[in-house]
Parts: C-alpha cells; sequence; structure tokens
C-alpha cells in the first residue's frame, strides 16, 4: 500500500494516492518497516492534501514527518519538511504557525550551509508579516526579512567560487530584489495620500531596477526573467507619470526579443505586454 500510494501520487490521482496512503499509515510500525517508510508516506499523504487544497491536514502530516526526522543525523529532511509545512500552514491561513514553521526552517537550513532555503524562508516570512499586519509594524518587519535575504544573498556570493553556484546565487538575488519590489508596491492601500503611493512606488522601482540589473548579469539564459522585471519596473514608471522611461523599458524588451521564436509562449507574452505598455505610454506623450 506504501508502494501503491507513491506509484498514484506519482500518477497524479491524489485523491486515490491519499485514501491508500492513510490506511497504510496504521499499519506501519518503526520496528517492522523503519521510521523511513513512516516519513515518506506522511510526507507523500502531505503533497497529496496539499494538492487537493487541504491544507491543514497537510501541514499536520508534514509537521509530523518532520518530528520524526528531526531526530536523524542528516537534517536535509527535516528542513524540507519543515519548509513544506510552513507552505500549508500559510494556505491555511495560518500566518502566525507558518512564520515560526519557516523560521525553523530557516535555521536549519542555515545549519545546512543551503542559501537557497534560508533565502527563501526568509522572503516567505517577509509577506506573511506584511499580510499580517498593514500597519507600519508589519512593514518594517516585511523589509527587514527581505533585506535579510538579500545579505544572505550577497554574503554567500563574496565566498562562493564554483561558477554554477555563483550563477544560481545570482539568480537569487535576483529574484529576492523582484519580490521585495513587488511587496512595496503592494504595501500602500489604495485611499493612502499620494505622497505615501509615490513614496513606496519609488521603494518598490528601486528594488525592481536592481533585479534587472542583477538578471542582466546572467546573461541569455536569464533573458525571460530579465524582461520580465523591466516590464514591472517599466508600469511602476508608468504609475509615477514617468511615461518615457516606461516607454523606453518597453522598447528595451521588444529589442531583447528581435528574432526570437514566436512559437515561445513566454516571448509571445513578453512582446504582447511590452507592445501595450509602449501604446498606453506613447499616447499619453501624444496628449
Amino acid at each position: 500500500r506504501h508502494q501503491l500510494g507513491g506509484f498514484l501520487l506519482r500518477q497524479g490521482r491524489w485523491a486515490e494516492a491519499a485514501e491508500v496512503l492513510e490506511s497504510a499509515l496504521p499499519d506501519l510500525s518503526v520496528e517492522t518497516h523503519g521510521d523511513g517508510a513512516i516519513v515518506q508516506t506522511q510526507w507523500w499523504l502531505g503533497d497529496c492534501l496539499s494538492e487537493l487544497g487541504e491544507h491543514r491536514a497537510a501541514a499536520e502530516r508534514r509537521l509530523q514527518a518532520a518530528e520524526i526526522a528531526r531526530t536523524w543525523p542528516e537534517q536535509n529532511d527535516h528542513a524540507t519538511l519543515a519548509h513544506l509545512a510552513a507552505e500549508s500552514l500559510g494556505h491555511a491561513e495560518l500566518p502566525a504557525e507558518a512564520d515560526q514553521a519557516y523560521e525553523r526552517a530557516g535555521e536549519l537550513w542555515r545549519s545546512l550551509g543551503n542559501v537557497h532555503g534560508l533565502v527563501r524562508s526568509l522572503r516567505a516570512r517577509a509577506w506573511l508579516a506584511l499580510r499580517a499586519d498593514l500597519a507600519d509594524r508589519g512593514l518594517d518587519r516585511a523589509r527587514e526579512l527581505m533585506a535579510g535575504a538579500i545579505e544572505e544573498c550577497e554574503a554567500a556570493l563574496l565566498v562562493t567560487d564554483d561558477q554554477e553556484a555563483r550563477q544560481r546565487l545570482t539568480g537569487e538575488l535576483g529574484h529576492t530584489h523582484r519580490q521585495f519590489g513587488e511587496l512595496l508596491a503592494r504595501s500602500v492601500a489604495e485611499e493612502a495620500e499620494d505622497t505615501a503611493i509615490q513614496t513606496a512606488f519609488e521603494d518598490a522601482l528601486a528594488q525592481t531596477a536592481e533585479s534587472v540589473t542583477v538578471f542582466a548579469a546572467l546573461g541569455e539564459g536569464a533573458v525571460h526573467t530579465r524582461t520580465g522585471a523591466e516590464l514591472a519596473a517599466g508600469w511602476l514608471e508608468a504609475d509615477l507619470s514617468r511615461p518615457a522611461d516606461a516607454a523606453a523599458r518597453a522598447r528595451g524588451v521588444l529589442k531583447a526579443y528581435e528574432g526570437a521564436d514566436d512559437g515561445d509562449e513566454t516571448v509571445r507574452a513578453r512582446r504582447a505586454e511590452a507592445e501595450q505598455l509602449l501604446q498606453l505610454m506613447e499616447e499619453q506623450t501624444d496628449k
């Protein structure tokens, strides 16, 4: 039943897999099957429940598995399960519990030297802080966590000589700047005063523009992430009433895809968005 549940999961038959795995759990024992089989069954069950939208139940299974894995000499599974449990708790609208689980995962990622896991846990906590409290206190905490994620990336880049690792860390840094920009743009309420909105958008633009620079350093392999950030920066410049700057961003994206394959869905989407932004900015300039 354990093996059948895993097979059904790989087939994407979530409900059937969950039923089989739940039936197997009471009959699994550490003495007969080992704690690894129990952790794997709970892990798979958590994945199934997550896919079925049963996030609180998924979190419970993942936390149960993490508690067993906590005693293992190798802590990567413990960290991964804590991180997955945090995701489920967040989806279950339990922000305080999710933050605790992400903090636990982050400490484990740090102890394992896994910068990517640590950075992602910090970013997730920043979003939780913003959603939990849109007042200044929540935003201040969110800013602090995002800034911490950037610092972790930059510190790791200073001591990493491996080129492949540097590429991955640079990409993580770019995504962190991009998310920081998104967070700042969303931090201000629509009914806020114009000065507050402008300040938030200026800060968001600075982070988004930095992500463009970081992604550009990765070359052609990061063209889609760079142009996505470029368009996000362009829309922020449009909101800040800078049509010439926004239009320049749009033209830069169109130039990046000159001669690109029209069969690529991302290429088509980026071109369409860039053309829309450019048209809107040209209309504003003509008025």
